[in-house]
């Protein structure tokens, strides 16, 4: 993977390690990331994932409003949002049954956006490990 940018101005910046970090998550499971935000959150988990891998391919440091969203998919992943009422009119009203064969990719998802947050320093361990 590439760790630095040419800027419009000529000059190559170096990309920050939290973008680094979730760049490469959204690289290895994109349409595991795809099926699954669609799957919990109906079309809300879709505009999700597009806005950030949208965010992920522009230049910048990873913005307040990035962090939110990568905030926002760790509840959906995790179906903190069944119980959310701003989730209520977008959620699929069926959540998966804990036998469902989906069941295990959601938590690989989770577990690896958890690692990913941990590595690009957005969350702590004691965090990580409290849900």
């Amino acid at each position: 993977m590439y760790h630095t940018t040419i800027v419009p101005n000529g000059e190559v910046a170096q990309k920050k390690p939290c973008k680094i970090a979730m760049r490469a998550f959204f690289l290895e499971h994109p349409e595991a990331l795809e099926h699954v935000a669609v799957l919990l959150g109906g079309r809300r988990g879709a505009r999700l994932i597009n806005t950030i891998q949208n965010a992920l391919t522009q230049p910048g440091p990873v913005t307040h409003r990035l962090r939110c969203n990568f905030f926002d998919l760790r509840r959906l992943l995790f179906l903190e949002h069944a119980y959310d009422e701003n989730w209520e009119d977008d959620v699929c009203s069926v959540l998966p049954e804990p036998d469902d064969p989906i069941v295990p990719t959601i938590c690989l998802l989770a577990d690896g956006l958890d690692q990913a947050l941990l590595n690009a320093g957005l969350i702590n361990m004691r965090v990580a490990k409290t849900d």
